[in-house]
């Protein structure tokens, strides 16, 4: 008898704290550099010295990404059956000594280089070909980085960024990252112990405001709907919530509909609609007109209105 059989849940609960885990190291250094920025001026050879600093746990993030990867897809293999990731012959399995079952674990898996064939045979829809060349570049890359020590290998952590936000798209497609970003923070280890969440939002606008001014204009409209070719304005909410941790223009919000008399304003890390007037702004030299009904703000210059 096999036991401790796992669920497809249960695969993708891993693979997004993998995910999680490898945009927290990431992130935290494009953070920290971010940070230096508003204290001194950061030169070409520092920033240089930082990165390479930073080299190895960047690559580590990599192994992390490619790892919460091969978990995904597994939990797609295992949503059909779970026997679908026993590799090899049935004379090496392991035995049954003591009648109490054989863990699933001690089971050899179907190697990763096999998973997208495999997904692909008993599942109707098949992976995007792009996906299937990404995961073969991240394989490739995470073997070197696991096998080699290869001076060469150099991944940024904006490489890891857009691979994170790629796969994510690609696997779970319903999904919102911001969202599961903030889940993850809201329901992190030191949450448990100091019972304090406020600072969640505040992070989350800064961790996606530093993303998104490094972004093309092609990625932020395909991973956040946000048209760069429309006029930018500061999200109230976010300003109001990064206020609590760390202040920031979170110039990311757009007109929905992009009109002149539109009265909503759309913001992909709320992920909501706010409702502003067409007003003057009451700052000096501003020439906004779209105020932030709920917190009286301008949200071109981000003063106060009233």
């Amino acid at each position: 008898m096999i036991k401790d059989i796992p669920t497809s849940e249960e695969f993708d609960s891993a693979a997004k704290a993998q995910f999680d885990f490898a945009w927290d190291i990431v992130i935290s250094f494009l953070l920290a550099l971010e940070e230096a920025r508003g204290y001194v001026e950061v030169d070409k050879d520092d920033e240089k010295a930082f990165w390479e600093a930073a080299r190895q746990r960047i690559l580590t993030s990599l192994i992390i990404a490619q790892q919460g990867v091969e978990l995904a897809i597994k939990g797609r293999l295992v949503a059909v059956s779970p026997y679908l990731l026993i590799s090899g012959n049935h004379s090496d399995w392991p035995k049954d000594n003591d009648g109490t079952g054989i863990s699933y674990s001690e089971f050899r898996a179907i190697d990763a280089q096999d998973l997208i064939r495999v997904h692909d045979t008993v599942h109707e829809k098949k992976l995007d070909s792009d996906f299937s060349i990404l995961f073969e570049r991240l394989r490739k890359l995470r073997n070197k980085a696991m096998h080699t020590v290869d001076k060469e290998l150099n991944v940024s952590a904006e490489d890891v960024v857009l691979i994170l936000l790629d796969v994510h798209e690609y696997l779970y497609t319903s999904e919102n990252w911001v969202a599961t970003r903030r889940e993850f923070l809201n329901n992190s280890a030191a949450s448990h112990v100091f019972l304090d969440t406020d600072h969640v939002e505040g992070l989350v606008a800064k961790e996606f405001l530093t993303v998104f001014d490094f972004l093309k204009p092609a990625e932020t409209t395909r991973f956040f709907k946000i048209d760069r070719k429309q006029r930018l304005y500061i999200c109230p909410e976010c300003k109001y919530e990064s206020e609590k941790y760390d202040s920031i223009e979170p110039k990311y919000a757009v007109l929905r509909p992009n009109e002149y008399d539109s009265e909503q304003l759309f913001c992909f890390v709320c992920d909501s609609l706010h409702l502003v007037k067409r007003e003057d702004c009451t700052q000096d030299g501003c020439p906004g007109n779209v105020i932030s009904i709920e917190y009286d703000v301008c949200c071109t210059c981000g003063g106060n209105h009233g």
